[in-house]
């Protein structure tokens, strides 16, 4: 039999928790009236918007799954939102759930009153056993006044270990200034260089983003706290809110390749000439090639410097080698968002024909052309005169 169906100012048709890290926060953890109720859960929490006013209506949608352990199906009689000392009605005689099974329910929620209410998700069924169940799912909603102030968190891409910008804005919309703003921020994953910042003022209708430095060992989404205190007409006021922060990596970041590369012996000089191409599309920068010294082949680097995305630079190394050298590692070092990369090519190395002097043709030496005219101008005078 469906509890009793009491109005109230608060159209309160919710079935779930929402995520603990969005400006309405919905939290809690399921407690089962009996054994067969672990079997049974509430997942998958969304709603929208993710920050309602009061008397504003939003959707939350929340899946009921019936585990493949329950052995059958569990019939869900119905589900209502108790608390505030009153029952809400929501949903009856939703069919049933076969194990392994789940449903989406989508219920529209109304809240009046700003600040936080607590309330409880009922889910009444029968288990497999035509045993009743209850499941219980406390939960807390909190609706923020439209007049109070507005944050919201952006962050910078960049690939882990790199100092990257944590963007906070705080969004004043009403006829008043915000004064002795002060944000703080804190994270269990980010580490942050800096965690409060403080302003004289926020202008009324007006925004101001605080940027906060921080870095995280392994790219991924992070809750941040933020906390907004503020002075207002006197009174000193706090907010805080819970985000899921974005510290992904960019999609194809910058990253150095050499391409094109020769490598010739010739002598006792080894020179290399090459290409080093940045294959992705954030700037790479402080680019060196170097070889390290060896028995074989003295060290030596070459400075290559900044490499936009999708952009190279050539260059030549040389240096000394003795003897003969198949090939020669090549260290690439460069720097992407201030974290250092570095890997190692071996190249192979030709070695270069040196040119053998032309052997001279055997027999008398002919005389210079100049001296054979004069024997033949000296013969022909001499011809002239015995005759």
């Amino acid at each position: 039999m469906s509890p009793a169906r009491p109005s109230t100012s608060a159209l309160l048709l919710v079935a779930v928790v929402c995520l603990p890290l969005v400006a309405v926060g919905l939290s809690g953890a399921p407690v089962a009236a009996q054994s067969d109720a672990s079997y049974v859960s509430v997942t998958n929490v969304t709603h929208t918007p993710e920050t309602p006013t009061p008397g504003e209506s939003f959707e939350v949608e929340v899946t009921i799954r019936n585990h493949a352990g329950n052995g059958g199906p569990f019939k869900i009689n119905e589900v209502y939102v108790s608390g505030q000392g009153a029952d809400t009605y929501v949903a009856d005689d939703l069919g049933s759930l076969p194990a392994g099974s789940s449903m989406p329910v989508s219920v529209p929620v109304t809240l009046d009153e700003p600040g936080r209410h607590t309330f409880t998700v009922n889910v009444r069924g029968v288990n497999p056993s035509d045993v009743p169940v209850v499941i219980q799912y406390p939960v807390t909603v909190q609706v923020v006044d439209e007049t109070r102030p507005q944050i919201e968190l952006s962050t910078q891409r960049a690939v882990p270990g790199a100092s990257r910008s944590v963007n906070v804005t705080v969004g004043n919309g009403r006829p008043r200034a915000l004064d002795q703003v002060a944000v703080t921020v804190s994270s269990p994953e980010a580490d942050f260089e800096v965690q409060r910042r403080v302003q004289a003022q926020v202008g009324a209708q007006n925004t101001t983003t605080f940027r906060f430095p921080a870095t995280v060992s392994e790219a991924g989404r992070y809750p941040v706290d933020v906390q907004l205190e503020y002075t207002d007409d006197g009174d000193r006021r706090s907010l805080n809110r819970t985000f899921r922060a974005d510290f992904r990596a960019p999609s194809n970041p910058g990253e150095i390749m050499l391409t094109g590369t020769e490598a010739v012996a010739r002598g006792g000089t080894l020179e290399i000439s090459s290409t080093a191409s940045n294959v992705g599309t954030t700037e790479v920068e402080g680019v060196v090639v170097a070889i390290d010294d060896t028995d074989a082949v003295a060290g030596a680097n070459y400075f290559v410097g900044s490499v936009e995305g999708s952009d190279f630079s050539s260059f030549t190394l040389t240096t000394s080698v003795a003897g003969n050298v198949s090939s020669v590692p090549v260290e690439v070092r460069y720097l992407v968002d201030g974290v250092e990369k570095t890997h190692t090519v071996e190249i192979p190395v030709e070695q270069a024909r040196t040119r053998q002097p032309e052997p001279q043709p055997s027999g008398p030496p002919l005389l210079p052309v100049g001296a054979a005219v004069g024997v033949l101008v000296l013969a022909g005078v001499v011809y002239r005169w015995r005759r």
